[in-house]
Parts: C-alpha cells; structure tokens; sequence
C-alpha cells in the first residue's frame, strides 16, 4: 500500500474511531518530542505474502523514521491473516531487538486481543514500545499458575545445587 498520511492507519475497522484518534494524537506528539516516527498500521491481509516479508517491504518503501538515522517503528496488524509484526529501523533495532517486539506482541498485545479488548491491546503495545525505547522495561510477563507448581522457569538456587550434588554423588557410590 501506499505511505500512510497519519500515524493509525486502520483499513481493517480493528480500532474505535476514538481510540484510533486518540492513539493517532499521542504518536504525533511522542514523534515531535522523541524524533521517533511510531506508526501503526492495520490492514486484513498481506494476501500469499508471508508478513515478515510484506512488513519489511512496506517499511522500506515507506521510509519509516528519520532520513539517515533510520529510527522508525512500525506496528503491522493484519486482522484476517491474524498476523502481527513489529518491524524496526535500524537506528531502533539496539533498543527494540527482535526479543522486545516479541515480547510486547506476545505478552502485551495478544492477551489482550483474545480477551477482545483491540482498542487496549494497540495501545498499551504502542505504550510499551514507547517505555522500552525510552530507556524503561516491559512490564513482567504474566505467570501461569502452571509454571509456578511445576516450578519450571526459577534458576536453581545454590542450597539446591549443593543438595542435588550430595544426592548424585550418594547415588553414585551405591552404583
């Protein structure tokens, strides 16, 4: 598609009229005061393209971010596809690597789209992109009570080590 002319472009009626507004305004500001160029853009599909592929062209035809300093960031949602990207410039990709975008689809954006809440998911990404970029974390990811019984996920703790050792050596001279 062509360059967008604001910074929420929703071809797809994913967002409110309001909160597509809203979160339009607030980019336009974070661009005037940070430099960053933030955008998001909802579309239905990318058609057979894969997303990664469509979203890298489109960043690049559009020209996403400063000339030179290349400090763009794009949001793409494709809401039939059910496909979401962030794609990052250059001047970006240090503070915003591959494993924050993740993250921020995965742990911010997802949940919130399948409790069906759209207008917060977009934003409160956008939101977490705009922490991240300006020096903060993301907010810690959600534990399942899964993970917590099993245990899985918590480094094991010296004492542990220490006893898990004794065991394995007490196992050892028996064999």
């Amino acid at each position: 598609p062509n360059a967008p002319t604001r910074w929420v472009t929703d071809t797809a009626n994913f967002l409110s009229p309001s909160a597509a507004q809203s979160l339009d305004t607030r980019l336009e500001q974070y661009e005037r005061s940070a430099g960053h160029q933030l955008i998001v853009y909802i579309g239905r599909t990318t058609g057979d393209a894969p997303i990664d592929d469509w979203a890298v062209r489109a960043f690049a035809k559009w020209k996403v971010g400063r000339k030179g300093i290349d400090d763009g960031l794009v949001l793409f949602i494709m809401s039939d596809d059910r496909k979401l990207r962030f794609e990052v410039g250059y001047g970006l990709e240090s503070i915003v690597p591959d494993a924050t975008a993740s993250r921020i689809i995965n742990e911010v954006i997802v949940p919130r789209i399948q409790r069906g809440d759209r207008d917060g998911a977009v934003i409160s990404g956008m939101d977490a992109a705009m922490t991240v970029i300006g020096g903060g974390g993301l907010p810690a990811g959600p534990a399942t009570p899964a993970e917590g019984e099993r245990g899985e996920g918590r480094p094991l703790t010296l004492a542990r080590l220490i006893v898990y050792g004794i065991i394995g050596l007490i196992v050892l001279s028996f064999l």
